[in-house]
């Protein structure tokens, strides 16, 4: 069966109960696209839209057939992409005047601007089967029906976000996406029972467990945290203050939701097999899915059903998956390829160093050389220690130039923020 993108606002519409006042509001938005000239296959960027406004947005794009692109900030997305952008009151404006429709998208749902958690950002398509696929995942590892109230207090404009939410909303579940401006005014939707299930990072969890529980508050059936590792720590945190252990998800951008459960990353949800590594044995995470994976947008790489996920993981013989840690690609660096994998590994083993985040831009003095650089995250590590580090590095493996921080800079759902993370090293530069 080949589906379309109008008929996923048409599955959504179609759905009981009537979520967030859709059908209004699509229509209404609709109209606009039209007016501003929106055409079948167009690529529309939503300008820093929050919560319900994606989720507006993207189906009234669906609905004339052209394809969201939700992003955080306009800066986000790569000029000249877009034909047209959503802002945030809904209104449509003309992105650049003339721009091509790019090819390729007919079977594409949404593009997503990658993190660049583990590397440069990369524009991501999904596609409508791989959407609908996501859907019944979650609906099936959740058990998700038209009586939950679907909780999502983080981001649409990431894959987390946007997965639980439009997943919700293509089972027929109420979905409330105002997203999280003071954790303690979630925490009283809980507990007044205006959820039965919600959706989190683990920062946004943690944030939530440190709320004050009011007497006589209801329990949640189901807490889902995904984008990030649970601590045992944040599980029974979370646990003592809503009286509901966390349940665990894992996905990628690339793929949408792959995994739910209570412990490690949990099992495959149903559309997703684990092909390597074999139960009892570690490695690879690499699936099998029902749905292709379309890639990434200036990729030549045809669609794939195959993904090797870069992580690595142990596969426990009762079918459970536990990750172990990230396969750092390899950075290049002038034309060259480094061992970016060992040099971070190495790194993060000083004493002091919490995390370590590696990065190549082009040196301050001259453009057209690139400088590789490390920003190291830790309370005041040990110096001698680091410097010994650098200086037992392969002959091959290039010096970076150090940049230290007391922690990370983060996003909103708690994962490396590139931007930030750049600004650190120009002022480090500086």
């Amino acid at each position: 069966m080949t589906f379309t993108r109008p008929a996923l606002t048409a599955r959504i519409l179609g759905r009981a109960p009537q979520p967030i006042g859709l059908q209004e509001r699509c229509g209404a938005l609709g109209q606009r696209l039209t007016e501003a000239g929106v055409r079948a296959g167009d690529v529309v960027m939503l300008d820093d839209l929050r919560g319900e406004g994606v989720a507006v947005a993207a189906m009234a794009l669906w609905s004339r057939d052209a394809i969201p692109l939700p992003c955080l900030r306009s800066s986000d997305a790569p000029s000249g992409l877009a034909s047209f952008r959503i802002e945030a009151d809904l209104t449509v404006h003309a992105a650049r005047s003339g721009q091509p429709v790019p090819e390729g998208l007919g079977t594409t749902a949404v593009l997503h601007v990658s993190s660049g958690s583990t590397g440069r950002p990369k524009v991501v398509r999904r596609g409508i089967a791989s959407v609908l696929m996501e859907a019944d995942g979650y609906q099936d590892g959740l058990s998700l029906s038209q009586e939950d109230r679907l909780l999502v207090p983080i981001p649409l404009a990431h894959s987390l976000g946007w997965g639980t939410a439009m997943s919700g909303l293509l089972s027929g579940c109420a979905v409330d996406a105002q997203p999280m401006v003071r954790p303690s005014a979630v925490a009283r939707k809980i507990d007044s029972g205006a959820a039965t299930v919600v959706a989190l990072t683990p920062l946004a969890a943690r944030l939530l467990a440190g709320t004050t529980r009011h007497p006589g508050g209801r329990v949640l059936r189901c807490a889902f945290v995904g984008a990030g590792a649970v601590s045992d720590q944040l599980d029974e945190e979370f646990g003592a203050r809503f009286g509901v252990q966390l349940t665990r998800g894992y996905g990628a951008s690339e793929t949408g939701g792959t995994f739910i459960g209570n412990r490690g990353i949990g099992r495959p949800v149903s559309g997703v097999k684990v092909v390597h590594p074999l139960p009892g044995h570690s490695g690879e995470l690499q699936l099998q899915l029902d749905a292709p994976v379309e890639g990434y947008l200036d990729s030549t790489e045809p669609p794939s059903c195959t993904w090797h996920t870069g992580d690595l993981v142990h596969h426990d013989a009762d079918g459970v998956v536990r990750f172990l840690e990230r396969l750092r690609p390899a950075i290049r660096l002038n034309d060259r390829f480094i061992d970016a994998y060992h040099l971070e590994r190495v790194l993060r083993g000083v004493n002091g160093v919490e995390a370590v985040h590696l990065l190549t831009t082009a040196s301050p003095d001259r453009p057209e050389v690139e400088r590789l650089y490390a920003v190291v995250a830790g309370v005041d590590p040990n110096a001698a220690e680091l410097e010994a580090c650098l200086a037992s590095l392969p002959d091959d493996v290039p010096i970076p130039r150090i940049i230290r921080c007391d922690s990370l800079p983060s996003d909103a759902v708690g994962k490396p923020d590139r931007q930030k993370i750049i600004a650190l090293v120009r002022a480090g530069d500086a």
